[in-house]
């Protein structure tokens, strides 16, 4: 009998989660972040990786998809650069480390930025760079919405969305994209690392397959859930977008790219009914956020 990875989940979170924890208390970490500041996106190693936007990729493994988002990720931080703020770029770190360790891709070399841009929206790339707009975290109201939006992305991830979208970038599918990266690498013409990056930005531009998204939606809240956040937090992330002026420019890529929020509401409704009413933050997290977020209000 085959059963979606989407059900595993929601069966395994039904068991880990009936009780609404503080995730730092699940061994998420304590206390002041680490003074070495080694849990900050880290944006020289993913520069310093891309130089060469067309480096090495010879197969969809696990090793080339990492190097595929990084150029990606290259792309996407050409356009908008991190917040100056190291307190919460480790803070978001934090977050989203604990939410990946809740699936099977923890191993993947993760990191979490907040861009410096009023734009509503967040990204992922292939092997795990995730990216929330400053735009959309003043948007949010409790540590429990983070952690969906960046679950919501990692579920982008683990499920390898992009690398299959990747796949229909031209008519040469993925082989395409290889073939455009190897004679890039070697040094053949310029116009063809153009080309690929512009490929990468119309991927972006264009997003994803509504499926996916809605596949995200119901696994990142189930991998927030197992995080021992509130599964409802999504919902009143997508209720909150709903209910912004629909003619608010700071939306447009999110209108463009993804479902609308009323049909992402309805395909989640099914995931919902697995759990119990919605649970009030507890103090030490809403405390955490407004420390982190609302200070910048």
């Amino acid at each position: 009998m085959n059963i979606s990875p989407t059900k595993l989940l929601l069966g395994l979170s039904l068991v880990l989660c009936s009780v609404y924890v503080s995730a730092f208390d699940l061994g998420f970490g304590g206390g002041d972040e680490p003074a070495d500041g080694s849990s900050i996106f880290d944006i020289g190693d993913i520069i310093s990786g891309v130089k060469d936007i067309s480096r090495t990729v010879t197969g969809i493994d696990e090793e080339d998809e990492i190097e595929i988002g990084r150029d990606a990720a290259s792309v996407l931080l050409g356009a908008s650069k991190p917040v100056n703020d190291p307190e919460l770029q480790r803070y978001v770190n934090r977050i989203g480390r604990w939410v990946v360790n809740q699936t099977d891709r923890s191993h993947l070399p993760w990191r979490f930025a907040v861009l410096n841009s009023t734009a509503v929206n967040a990204f992922a790339t292939p092997g795990g760079n995730i990216f929330i707009t400053d735009g959309l975290l003043r948007l949010l109201n409790n540590e429990a919405e983070l952690a969906a939006v960046l679950a919501h992305e990692v579920a982008h991830v683990v499920q390898k969305h992009h690398i299959n979208a990747m796949s229909s970038i031209n008519t040469s599918g993925f082989s395409g994209l290889v073939k455009l990266a190897s004679m890039t690498r070697e040094g053949r013409s310029n116009k063809m690392a153009s080309q690929m990056v512009g490929e990468v930005k119309d991927m972006y531009l264009r997003g994803l397959d509504k499926d996916d998204e809605f596949e995200a939606d119901s696994m990142g809240t189930i991998i927030a859930s197992r995080a021992g956040y509130d599964p409802f937090a999504l919902m009143a992330v997508l209720q909150t977008l709903d209910s912004v002026d629909p003619d608010n420019s700071e939306l447009d890529l999110l209108y463009k790219t993804h479902p609308p929020m009323s049909d992402r509401l309805d395909k989640l409704e099914p995931v919902l009914d697995q759990f119990e009413e919605p649970v009030s933050e507890s103090p030490v997290l809403e405390n955490r956020f407004n420390r982190y977020v609302r200070k910048r209000s």
